[in-house]
């Protein structure tokens, strides 16, 4: 088992650079993508979905990527030595013109980004994919391995709660079966205030009491669903939408034996049931 909450990184040598690749994960019904690269890069959005959607069936992730240095080769500085000539050219007329007592250094007036162009080298990102996703991919180990970390010990209390549900389980039957005795000692007290009892009236009023009380049905299917939940909490696949599905089918039973068990102490272990359910719930939306 594992959550869905995890965070990774990591950098490596691709092409001529450096590159940074950082994952964040957190917990969503689906599998959603946010990919934050520079513009130039953006032709490698389609292979980093494509990679997370591969690896990961369910979870929001976060992908920032950044070139620590150009995979290309170091930038080139390209001046405009015409343009550089005017200004100083220029500067200098201004000065003797107006008879200003300045320094002609055109430098100090200025800025170099008017004549000095930072110039990247340009190319083709899909080329060095092959060294990008493997970056992306230790990236994606560390954020494994806190998920991982995580799904066990939602695992363990999950088992330990899933257990404990069963006990409570097994409870409400017991006390099913003596809510029928119950049924017909009341019953029978009833009538014999009104003189001499009809063993075949008690019986129908009994039968009849019991057909809307018996929650026998419901009980061999939570029994089933509780079995089912501790079979998919050891398996290795992603089991989260099937848990919560389960979860709801569970609620539902627990639910239908509430409204029709007359008995106060069926009643208050179907709340601590509904109280365990809920528990199960708040930690399967955070299962992959």
């Amino acid at each position: 088992m594992k959550s869905m909450t995890g965070y990774g990184t990591a950098e490596g040598k691709v092409g001529k650079g450096f590159l940074f690749v950082e994952v964040k994960a957190v917990n969503h019904r689906f599998c959603d993508v946010n990919i934050k690269i520079p513009p130039k890069m953006g032709v490698l959005e389609s292979f980093i979905k494509k990679f997370i959607e591969n690896r990961y069936s369910r979870g929001k992730f976060d992908i920032f990527i950044k070139e620590i240095r150009p995979l290309f080769g170091d930038v080139e500085l390209c001046v405009d030595m015409d343009l550089a000539k005017k200004y100083q050219s220029g500067l200098k007329k201004l000065i003797r013109t107006l008879r200003l007592k300045c320094s002609d250094e055109f430098l100090h007036y200025v800025s170099l980004d008017h004549f000095v162009i930072i110039k990247e080298k340009e190319g083709h990102y899909e080329r060095f994919w092959k060294d990008i996703e493997q970056i992306l991919s230790n990236a994606c180990e560390h954020v494994d391995k806190m998920r991982s970390l995580e799904g066990r010990y939602i695992q363990m209390d999950q088992q330990k709660r899933i257990a404990y549900i069963k006990e409570l389980i097994s409870k409400i039957r017991k006390y099913s079966f003596d809510s029928i005795e119950r049924n017909k000692a009341q019953v029978r007290k009833r009538m014999e205030e009104f003189g001499p009892i009809d063993e075949q009236r008690l019986a129908t009023e009994v039968a009849f009491i019991g057909s809307r009380q018996d929650i026998a049905e419901e009980v061999t299917r939570l029994e089933s669903h509780i079995v089912q939940y501790g079979k998919l909490l050891l398996s290795r696949s992603a089991v989260g939408r099937k848990l919560d599905f389960l979860l709801q089918e569970i609620n539902r039973e627990i639910n239908t034996i509430g409204s029709k068990a007359a008995d106060a102490k069926i009643s208050q272990l179907v709340v601590e049931c509904k109280t365990e359910l809920e528990r199960l719930r708040e930690q399967v939306q955070n299962v992959e």
